[in-house]
């Protein structure tokens, strides 16, 4: 038997449970990651990838990857 997050034979009890749990809306704030713009992670490593950058140029801003570089959430600079 193949259920709906694909897990053959596994417990359709803990599966249901499982899938709540992921659909379950969320009622705390999402904790990002910060890192100082000399220290982001690789980008490649992180496509759609997203942090807090304290230290960018234009003040702190979040700051996404679109696989080659990490970019300003609001206007797709490249951070600096």
């Amino acid at each position: 038997m193949t259920n709906r997050i694909g897990a053959p034979g596994a417990d359709p009890r803990l599966l249901r449970a499982i899938e709540r749990a992921i659909e379950a809306p969320r009622a705390a704030p999402l904790r990002l990651a910060a890192f100082a713009v000399a220290s982001v992670p690789a980008a490649s490593a992180w496509p759609r990838g997203l942090v807090f950058v304290p230290d960018e140029a234009g003040g702190p801003t979040l700051a996404f990857s679109d696989g080659a570089d990490w970019r300003r959430v609001q206007d797709g600079a490249v951070i600096s």
